[in-house]
């Protein structure tokens, strides 16, 4: 027995790295899984097989969720095909994620925010709906990052971003209220995000620390993050494990923030 058996979970984002380790981690706890991204390509397919060969159902959802026409498409299809969602875990986002202050400008800001707020905050919306009319509650979980707990040089829009959505899963907590529907965040700190050798793995090998010797100096923990560790904080919330955490924020950083050498 799973802890999601025959759970709904749509993924943002799941093509690779962190997004396809949540739906990997999700299916082997027994949800049925959607896999959306931007891209539908053989590394998609084979997330969703991965996924698959755990006996259960995998869909792939290609579409921009930055949109509301977009989010809607998405969970529209992701219905249609599953009957229903119980967990959405907001996690897309795309490559460039910093950018110098006086580099940034207006669509480089609104790519930002529509993706990475806005889309997140809608996704929420349009789920939460379905979640209300189900009748049987649900999980929104939203990636923020360490981002936005400090300011780190060039990663300004991104860390507006991603302390928006820490205040936007409160404000759901409060509005949803007597639904038994929770939204949280989960801030990952450094995460690997490379494919893994073996298609059936989770995780791709762990960041050098003789290359990166600032993960020893900086975080306590001494090593880079894993996709496995930010999906295995996912599964705590979008279980009955977490049924009590609502309107917060988890660090899953090593430590990071807490080192005073940051």
């Amino acid at each position: 027995m799973g802890l999601l058996d025959g759970k709904r979970a749509l993924v943002t984002g799941a093509r690779k790295g962190i997004g396809r380790g949540i739906a990997l981690t999700l299916a082997k706890e027994g949800a049925n899984v959607g896999l959306n991204d931007l891209i539908d390509d053989g590394t998609t397919q084979a997330s969703a097989e991965v996924c698959r060969q755990s006996g259960v159902t995998a869909t792939i959802h290609q579409g921009d969720v930055s949109s509301i026409a977009g989010v809607n498409a998405v969970i529209d299809a992701f219905e249609k095909e599953h009957g229903g969602i119980d967990i959405l875990v907001n996690n897309a986002i795309f490559p460039d994620q910093s950018r110098p202050f006086f580099d940034t400008d207006e669509a480089y800001w609104d790519r930002m925010m529509n993706l990475s707020l806005k889309g997140y905050f809608f996704a929420g919306q349009r789920a939460a709906k379905s979640m209300v009319a189900q009748g049987t509650g649900g999980s929104i979980i939203c990636l923020s990052s360490v981002h936005s707990y400090v300011a780190m040089r060039d990663w300004t829009a991104y860390g507006v971003a991603k302390m928006g959505l820490r205040r936007m899963v409160k404000g759901m907590a409060v509005d949803l209220a007597g639904t038994g529907i929770t939204a949280n965040c989960i801030a990952p700190g450094a995460i690997v995000n490379t494919l893994p050798a073996n298609d059936d793995d989770v995780d791709g090998e762990p960041y050098d620390l003789e290359e990166r010797p600032h993960l020893r100096e900086r975080v306590p923990s001494q090593r880079g993050g894993l996709p496995s560790d930010i999906a295995n904080a996912v599964l705590y919330l979008s279980s009955s494990l977490g049924s009590y955490v609502n309107g917060e924020t988890i660090l899953v950083d090593g430590g990071m923030i807490a080192s005073s050498t940051l």
